[in-house]
């Protein structure tokens, strides 16, 4: 209506302002030559365009210079006749000649009896001139702008002509059409099946075809099932089941397998509707399936399935073949637990959380030693609170035998070290229980240099509960041989509740400190170890023709061979005693000087030690064999990020192969 009084008033203004410019002398006016101008609107904005069954939709010819026009809709639409209220359900009263699908009116209202996406309004106009109209003709969302269209006249004989159609999306009432299927994919033809008798935890399938119809463009985007009661006053019914399903895309299958455990007699409703929006109302509609679903009990006795097992927190564990519902009676004078033929009294009698098993706990536990008894339980199947969903009744059982919980022992497995830091890591085949560190020192020894030491703390590892931290309360030192072993006694178990298995003089390994990087030359030359400024026609390299540990060892032989380390790893400090302990291996057939011979090691690149290949008044060292070296050397300041060179000596004119591995640097760290 905006829309024409605009239009009315330009038109007036248009008139007003040619008045103006006319002669005041009547016999000077000349009355405006016509003028074709091609203008429609309609009750929607353009870039919507959507309607619904039985509601209406408006056009308007606003075009000037119009030789003829008229309207065309299709045979299942209808014209109305306005004014028409607001707000009514029904306009089929203001329906003007039935079966009509032409109008020559400038304004149409058009009433919907059928959906279609592509609902079609024709306009055929006859015009004095040629003329057009742009109009917004949808809105693209990605976009997000309106796309125009343009209507021109094309000249047809002389005369300017337009058609033009108008594609509307009319949307169907939404019609709620449900299938009902067995679980083998058999359709129940509930319009004819009275009803169907289920057993207690029967399933079907059941499907929305609400939005699947060909006939039907209602476009429903919400399904709901719901299970309810057969009274006729839906205020009255009792729903044992409600689900609701909304739709991504409108053809989406809507798919519910419901699950029939509440006995009694039952139907089952669809509700399918789609939202109301800005240019739609809401739709919907309630299917309530005729069908009569009858769900009775099973068919087979409710009683025990599988073993009776005792758990490691002290409950038995009966498990039942289906469900029991909750009870809160005291049940435990209908069941007896024996061992040996002597009953053992019953603290209580409960279910777990999902009815599955009955747990039953004793006042005073059954222990690992009656494994080897008689130990039953039995049911006299008295007590009507123990019955199952589907209102069977528990059945008695008589001296089912019990499996005693028995705990696996923790074995102590691996390595027992000593840390930097001093504690000492012993490692087991269990984690340990948290809870059962009520006196952790209890049951262990530790002998160091074969004298009992206190013991500070046992604790469980914090990164792994499989590992236990012992600290002294005296300190330790490197050359100290220290033994632990533990007596049973103690109050620490391993998850499960099974005791530490005794042991007795495990040995530790200390901790040593080695700053040297693959000691052993176990890796490639030039990675940790390099060959330094050598002599022509020295030999360094890593060799598997000897080997103290692992399968490889340094070889240098001949005229000035140098062997360094790389990185820099090495820190001293300023008045600190370091070992220097390695193995040295001299082939038979080496040129030897007596006395003289042996390893030249500037352990920071500068300050050097030379021990000899000799021993104190033996001239000739041993050959073929590997033997143990060692030096101590006290750096006199601070010296940081160090390397190491290892030559033997004499340098020239001297032809030998040495074989050198289990290279050690670390600090001297002696019981005083």
């Amino acid at each position: 209506m905006k829309k024409i009084k605009y239009i009315i008033k330009t038109i007036f203004t248009l008139s007003v302002l040619a008045l103006m410019l006319i002669s005041c002398d009547d016999d000077d006016y000349e009355a405006p030559g016509s003028f074709s101008d091609l203008s429609i609107t309609w009750s929607q904005t353009a870039s919507t365009k959507e309607s619904e069954v039985n509601r209406f939709f408006s056009f308007m010819d606003l075009s000037a210079g119009v030789e003829e026009s008229f309207w065309k809709i299709p045979d299942n639409a209808f014209f109305l006749e306005g004014p028409i209220p607001n707000n009514l359900d029904n306009h089929d009263a203001y329906i003007i000649n039935p079966g009509t699908t032409i109008s020559t009116d400038k304004t149409v209202h058009v009433l919907w009896k059928k959906g279609d996406s592509l609902t079609e309004v024709s306009y055929h106009g006859v015009f004095e001139d040629s003329t057009s109209f742009v109009f917004n003709k949808y809105y693209d969302i990605e976009l997000k702008t309106d796309v125009t269209d343009t209507i021109r006249t094309i000249n047809v004989d002389g005369k300017w002509v337009v058609d033009y159609t108008f594609i509307i999306d009319v949307y169907d009432t939404v019609v709620a059409v449900p299938e009902v299927r067995y679980m083998d994919e058999t359709v129940l033809d509930h319009k004819t099946v009275e009803s169907v008798t289920l057993t207690y935890g029967d399933q079907l399938i059941f499907e929305d075809l609400s939005g699947l119809q060909p006939d039907n463009i209602g476009r429903p985007e919400t399904t709901k099932w719901r299970v309810h009661t057969l009274e006729t006053d839906s205020t009255q019914q009792t729903s044992i089941y409600s689900k609701t399903f909304t739709r991504v895309e409108l053809k989406d299958r809507v798919i519910d397998t419901i699950t029939f455990n509440k006995l009694g007699d039952y139907r089952v409703e669809l509700k399918a509707s789609r939202a109301r929006t800005e240019k739609l109302k809401l739709s919907d509609d309630i299917y309530d399936i005729p069908t009569i679903f009858t769900v009775l009990p099973l068919d087979v006795p409710l009683t025990y399935t599988g073993d009776v097992v005792e758990s490691n927190a002290d409950e038995i564990i009966v498990s039942i073949s289906h469900k029991l519902q909750t009870f809160t009676e005291n049940v435990s004078s209908n069941f007896i637990v024996e061992v040996d033929g002597v009953e053992k009294t019953i603290e209580s009698v409960v279910r777990n959380s999902n009815g599955t098993k009955l747990i039953i706990t004793l006042e005073n536990p059954l222990v690992p030693a009656d494994a080897s008894k008689a130990v039953t339980i039995s049911y006299d199947g008295e007590n009507a609170a123990l019955l199952s969903f589907d209102e069977r009744l528990l059945e008695a059982f008589d001296n089912l035998p019990i499996e005693v919980y028995v705990p696996t022992p923790v074995e102590q497995q691996g390595d027992v070290v000593e840390l930097e830091d001093q504690t000492i890591q012993i490692g087991f085949d269990t984690e340990m229980d948290p809870n059962s560190f009520t006196d952790p020192t209890s049951g262990f020894e530790v002998l160091v240099n074969n004298v009992v030491f206190p013991i500070a703390t046992v604790s469980a590892d914090s990164a792994d509960s499989s590992i236990l931290n012992i600290v002294l309360t005296d300190q330790i030192y490197r050359t100290d041989v220290i033994t632990i072993s533990y007596d049973g006694t103690g109050s620490i178990y391993g998850l499960g509740d099974g005791a530490v298995t005794p042991f007795s003089n495990l040995t530790v390994t200390m901790y040593e400190g080695n700053m040297i990087l693959d000691s052993s030359f176990e890796g490639t030359l030039g990675d940790n170890w390099k060959e330094g400024a050598s002599g022509s026609g020295a030999v360094v390299e890593f060799s598997t023709e000897q080997a103290f540990d692992g399968l490889q060892s340094a070889k240098l032989e001949d005229s000035k061979p140098r062997l360094e380390t790389v990185g820099g790893v090495l820190n001293y400090e300023a008045g600190v005693t370091y070992l220097i302990t390695y193995r040295r291996y001299i082939a038979s057939g080496s040129d030897i000087q007596e006395n003289v011979s042996g390893d030249k090691i500037w352990y920071d690149l500068s300050t050097a030690v030379t021990p000899r290949w000799q021993a104190l008044g033996d001239p000739v060292p041993a050959t073929d064999t590997w033997e143990y070296v060692e030096v101590e050397i006290t750096p006199g300041s601070d010296s940081m990020g160090k390397n190491l060179r290892l030559q033997p000596v004499p340098t020239s004119g001297v032809d030998f192969v040495v074989y050198y591995d289990d290279f050690r640097i670390f600090k001297k760290d002696a019981r005083p």
